[in-house]
């Protein structure tokens, strides 16, 4: 495994470990502190992100990855959550 393939493995685990505690985050709320750590669920899933951030960084600086954030991709991401969501209240299947 080359370092291009190592910081991808990474890319994909911090990726992995979002999903996990935006999972528990749904479960249990921004604002629980889970027995015995320090931080709130919104506080590990920012230590997260920041995690995922910092891989990326150093795929931009080590590679020419070329990541910048795209303002039009979110407002489009954005949008289509907003569609799906609705659709899915009209379902009842949120509140």
């Amino acid at each position: 495994m080359n370092r291009l393939q190592f910081l991808l493995t990474k890319l994909a685990e911090e990726a992995s470990e979002i999903a996990q505690i935006a999972l528990k985050t749904q479960q249990f709320g921004l604002d629980e502190l889970c027995p015995g750590l320090s931080e709130t669920n919104a506080e590990r899933t920012h230590k997260e992100l920041d995690d995922l951030a910092a891989i990326v960084e150093l795929l931009n600086e080590e590679y020419k990855f070329g990541y910048i954030r795209s303002g039009w991709n979110i407002a489009e991401k954005k949008a289509k959550i907003e569609k799906y969501y609705a659709y899915s209240k009209q379902l009842g299947m949120v509140e």
